[in-house]
C-alpha cells in the first residue's frame, strides 16, 4: 500500500477491493459472529425440542416445550408484563431525550455541547448493576426521593417505588435513556438549517417549524432510538432483578430462573420467543418510519404540485 497525493493506493484501497478482498476483511468478524452468536442460536434451538422430566433434561424431539410455553396462561402474563415495561421505559426515554437531544443539537458554543455531551453518555461509564443498586438506595422507603417528597410536603409516608414495576421503568428509563439520546442527536445535527430559514422566512412560528420540519426529519433518529431501547428493554435482567426483587417477572428473569432449575427446554423457548419478538418490534417499528417518510414525500410532491 502507499500514499500518492495524500491517498492511499494499492491492494487494501477502499477504491480497489474486489470481492474477495472484501470477504476476507469481513472473515475474521463473520467467524466471530457465526460461532459465538448463530452457534448458540442453533444450540438453544436444538434445547428447545427436548424435554424437562423429573427434575432433569430428556433428550427428544418433540413441540411439548413450546405447547406448553404458548398455552399457559401465566407465561403469556409474563410477556405482557415484558412488553409493558419496555414500552413505558422507550415512550419515557422518548420523551425526556428528544428535547435534551434537541437542545444540545441547538448549541452553539462547543463548549456548552460537550460539557451536555458528556454528563448525557457518563453513565454508560458505570454498570449497570451499580447503578441499579444506587437506584435501590434512592427509592427505597427510606431513600432520598421518598425523604424529597416528604419534604416537598406531597406525602406524609411515602411512596411504595421498590419491588414494583414503577420502580423498575425509572431506572430503565436513566440507563437506557443516552441509547435514545445518541440517534436523535446524530438526525437532529444533520438537518439541513436552511429548511428552517425557509420556513421561517414563509411565515411559520417555531412551533409550525417544529411540527413540520424538524419532528418529520427526525423520524428516523426516533425509529433508531426506539428499536434499540425497546430491544435492550426486552433482553434487560439486571435491573428488573435487583429493583423489582423477584415480584416483577419478566422473560429473561424467568429464562434465568428456569436455567438455574436445568429447566433448559423451556429457558431456551423463552429465548428464542424473545430473539424473535426483537427481530418483529425492529422490522414493524422501521416499516412504520419507512411509510411516514413515503406519506410525507408523497404530500410534500402533491404541495409542490
Amino acid at each position: 500500500m502507499m500514499r500518492t497525493g495524500g491517498k492511499l493506493t494499492g491492494l487494501f484501497a477502499p477504491g480497489n477491493c474486489s470481492w474477495l478482498t472484501q470477504l476476507l476483511l469481513l472473515l475474521p468478524a463473520l467467524s466471530l459472529m457465526g460461532v459465538v452468536y448463530l452457534g448458540g442460536l442453533l444450540i438453544f434451538g436444538r434445547y428447545s425440542f427436548d424435554l424437562y422430566e423429573n427434575g432433569r433434561m430428556v433428550r427428544d424431539w418433540n413441540l411439548s416445550t413450546y405447547r406448553a410455553f404458548l398455552g399457559d396462561p401465566y407465561y403469556w402474563k409474563l410477556i405482557g408484563t415484558t412488553f409493558r415495561v419496555a414500552a413505558k421505559v422507550t415512550l419515557w426515554s422518548l420523551l425526556l431525550a428528544y428535547p435534551l437531544a434537541y437542545c444540545i443539537a441547538g448549541l452553539k458554543r462547543p463548549g456548552a455541547r460537550q460539557l451536555l455531551l458528556l454528563l448525557t453518555f457518563l453513565p454508560l461509564l458505570v454498570s449497570a448493576v451499580v447503578r441499579s443498586y444506587g437506584w435501590q438506595l434512592l427509592l427505597s422507603r427510606q431513600g432520598f426521593m421518598n425523604w424529597l417528597f416528604v419534604q416537598l410536603g406531597i406525602t406524609d409516608t411515602g411512596f411504595e417505588m421498590m419491588y414494583n414495576e414503577t420502580g423498575v421503568v425509572v431506572a430503565l428509563v436513566h440507563i437506557f435513556l443516552p441509547f435514545m439520546v445518541f440517534p436523535l442527536l446524530n438526525v437532529l445535527t444533520q438537518t439541513d438549517s436552511t429548511l428552517k430559514a425557509a420556513a421561517h422566512d414563509l411565515g411559520a412560528g417555531k412551533w409550525r417549524t417544529f411540527l413540520t420540519i424538524t419532528l418529520p426529519l427526525s423520524a428516523r433518529g426516533i425509529a433508531s432510538g426506539v428499536q434499540i431501547v425497546f430491544t435492550l428493554c426486552l433482553t434487560a435482567f439486571t435491573t428488573p432483578q435487583l429493583i423489582g426483587g423477584g415480584r416483577v417477572m419478566t422473560l429473561p428473569v424467568l429464562i434465568y430462573q428456569r436455567t438455574l432449575d436445568t429447566n433448559w427446554p423451556m429457558a431456551a423457548v423463552a429465548s428464542l420467543f424473545l430473539f424473535a419478538s426483537s427481530i418483529l418490534v425492529s422490522l414493524l417499528v422501521n416499516k412504520g418510519a419507512d411509510w411516514l417518510m413515503f406519506r410525507r414525500s408523497r404530500s410534500g410532491g402533491t404541495h409542490h404540485a
